[in-house]
């Protein structure tokens, strides 16, 4: 019973309404003993203008196998003692398992937005530098005109209109406001700059910068040049597999309850096709007069 009421709230809580994590589509219905197989699809078929020469020699098209397995997400468990749980006004156990979830939910927003983020410039996976003056740290501010070049960059790979999410670093966002109030408060009023709509995520990766090309850090690097991510929503995936955990009475050694959690969870691009960032450029370093 209370495995089922504490399940209810993680998959009540997990995706709060307006959260990016629910623009990437979902493959819950995939997951399989905690991994989705799915299948890569080949190259796209070459056409051919006012053909004059037959029979056309046709192409085979090669598809790969992907297995992607759920990353496993362990909260450390809370102590709530048998005392408290007479003693408030609430259900504590319930308020813990709130804060379960929370963190449950960052750690997993902070997984999915490095896989996102691509970790080279190509044309399917576009890494821009912002243009802006230096925003007091060192790097240059994300200006309007940056956010015009990715929309080019889409364009140009053909990536679809529809479904173009922009999730902006708390840094870039204040960029934007610097540039342009009236501009920003427009956004902000309706959600899309340049055909992206628009979120803010203060845990994106960040990018090391050697001779303007961005590369992005190890996990859970915080320092670094800060970086905004875009994505198409049919590009990128997000499955949720087995949650496991329930409060458990330990009454012999810590009088009252141990509450934690195990989530199997991944977020992820379907293929290197179809995600972007835009990395703080570095602002170059004065050379010292003779």
């Amino acid at each position: 019973m209370f495995k089922e009421i504490f399940t209810t709230i993680i998959l009540g809580l997990f995706y709060p309404e307006g959260a990016w994590l629910n623009e990437l589509t979902s493959m819950d219905h995939m997951v399989e003993f905690n991994t989705i197989n799915l299948s890569q699809i080949g190259a796209d078929p070459d056409t051919v203008k006012n053909n004059q020469t037959w029979p056309l020699t046709p192409l085979q098209r090669t598809d790969s196998g992907i297995s992607i397995p759920l990353a496993t997400f362990d909260t450390v468990p809370t102590h709530v003692t048998n005392v408290e749980e007479m003693e408030t006004a609430y259900n504590k156990a319930e308020s813990v398992a709130r804060q379960h979830v929370d963190s449950l939910r960052s750690s997993a927003s902070l997984s999915a937005a490095y896989n996102i983020s691509p970790g080279a410039n190509t044309a399917n996976t576009p890494v821009l530098l912002t243009s802006g003056n230096d925003r007091g740290d060192g790097t240059r501010a994300l200006l309007y005109k940056d956010i015009l070049q990715l929309r080019t960059k889409f364009n140009k790979a053909n990536f679809p209109q529809e479904g173009r999410i922009l999730v902006l670093s708390p840094e870039h966002e204040e960029d934007l406001l610097k540039d342009d109030i009236d501009r920003y408060n427009q956004v902000m009023t309706t959600g899309k700059l340049a055909g992206f709509k628009v979120y803010t995520f203060n845990g994106n990766p960040t990018y090391t910068i050697t001779t303007g090309v961005a590369t992005k850090n190890p996990y859970g690097t915080v320092s670094g040049n800060p970086s905004s991510f875009a994505f198409i929503k049919t590009e990128v995936m997000r499955a949720m597999g087995t949650i496991e955990g329930e409060p458990e009475k330990r009454w012999s050694d810590y009088r009252g309850w141990l509450l934690g959690f195990q989530m199997r969870f991944v977020a992820q691009p379907f293929r290197n096709k179809g995600i972007a960032a835009v990395v703080s450029d570095n602002v170059p370093v004065p050379e010292p007069e003779e």
